[in-house]
């Protein structure tokens, strides 16, 4: 497989999709006040970057005027006992991660061997859910990549456990069946947040419309069980564009995530339906968003989000893989900004899914139109607003 056939196989990666049959340092001293750099993890991002900020000037998505402001948060869960999401499992349904080494498969450098959970392999129904394709390692790392190790990238919880559960195969494609079973897999083995990278059409024998995760009998009942367990699922929107998904019916069983860009203007390929919750960076090209000065429809498209992964034809190769966008890429960094709030406790011990949701909601920077729309949901996820101690009322 050629170089440039590769890539674009990451790109589409990050529209994976599920067949639904048959339906991506010093301080400053002023005015007696004292600002104290927050905390900046030493990865490397690209080659040509300074060794202590490389990430900083590829992610975009943690730092950057429409990013979600990941820094802070990161101080701030640490001072309340919740650094980089310790204690918190983060169940990743997709394509598998590249979490061990195993035959022609390797563990990725930027993952660490003890953040891993037992998983399971639910397309080729084993306990070996390694990464065919790339797609769910790009995700794992977007989450939980390991911070402080001079290496490729920062993830949102990069203290948090990872549980990888693969339910997309080595073409990024998958069923209702295995993810129905990979959410009760993680429900009942502890898993704290639950991320979905992947979306559901119509099978192959009919037009191939977007659907909603929701939209699955099988896997709505187990979204069903997995909210009653107290478990946060986090859900990409999809990458159709389409107007009416996700839907507003069951949405309280998923935060439904769309995806911007780098302009803060939802991305032109993101699904805004009624039921969406929240956004966040997903790169790419902005969309047409009437009365949005943000959105420069036509004009360049800002930078996508990268993450290290690997070339699907050399599993064992890695890379800060810099080309993929789409709600996929959105929801990791809300599952991991999830994980942030669980484990600095700012809700309390044990907060349920709603309550998390709400929270994520009421955090959210507006865009767009003042209010929730359409086409933002509530708002943009900020990962500093939504790790604030709450200010008690009365």
């Amino acid at each position: 497989m050629s170089a440039s056939l590769s890539f674009r196989k990451s790109i589409a990666a990050a529209a994976a999709a599920v067949v639904l049959m048959p339906a991506g340092a010093g301080a400053a001293q002023q005015d007696g006040l004292w600002a104290r750099a927050a905390y900046v993890p030493n990865d490397s991002g690209v080659a040509a970057a300074a060794a202590n900020s490389g990430w900083a000037t590829v992610q975009w998505e943690l730092n950057g005027p429409f990013g979600i402001n990941a820094p802070q948060a990161w101080s701030q869960a640490s001072r309340l006992g919740g650094s980089g999401g310790r204690g918190v499992t983060i169940a990743v349904l997709d394509s598998g991660i590249a979490y061990a080494n195993r035959g022609r498969f390797r563990r990725s450098p930027d993952l660490a061997h003890a953040r891993f959970v037992r998983g399971y392999d639910f397309v080729d129904d084993d306990p070996y859910p390694n990464d065919e394709y790339g797609h769910g390692t790009f995700i794992a790392s977007t989450i939980a990549a390991t911070a402080n190790n001079a290496y490729g990238t920062v993830g949102v919880a990069y203290r948090a456990r990872v549980m990888p559960l693969r339910v997309l195969d080595a073409e990024g494609r998958g069923y209702p069946s295995a993810i129905s079973r990979a959410i009760r897999y993680a429900t009942k083995r502890g898993a704290d947040v639950i991320n979905l990278s992947l979306e559901l059409y119509d099978g192959p024998q009919l037009t191939p419309t977007p659907r909603s995760v929701t939209g699955s009998r099988s896997v709505r009942a187990a979204l069903t069980e997995a909210r009653r367990a107290g478990v946060v699922v986090v859900a990409a929107a999809g990458n159709s564009s389409d107007p009416n998904v996700p839907a507003k019916r069951y949405d309280t069983l998923a935060i439904n995530v769309g995806g911007t860009t780098e302009h803060g203007c939802l991305g032109d390929y993101s699904n805004h339906g009624p039921g969406l919750d929240v956004v966040a960076p997903g790169g790419g090209g902005d969309a047409e968003v009437p009365g949005d000065p943000n959105c420069q429809m036509g004009a360049e498209p800002g930078r996508d989000i990268s993450a290290v992964s690997f070339r699907t034809e050399s599993p064992a190769r890695f890379e800060i893989v810099p080309r993929f966008r789409g709600t996929s890429t959105a929801a990791p960094q809300v599952a991991g900004v999830a994980a942030l709030v669980l484990a600095s406790k700012v809700l309390g011990a044990d907060p349920t899914p709603g309550e998390v949701e709400r929270h994520l909601e009421n955090t959210a920077r507006d865009l767009g139109a003042p209010g929730r729309d359409r086409y933002y949901g509530a708002g943009l996820v900020d990962a500093a607003a939504a790790t604030t101690p709450l200010t008690p009322s009365g």
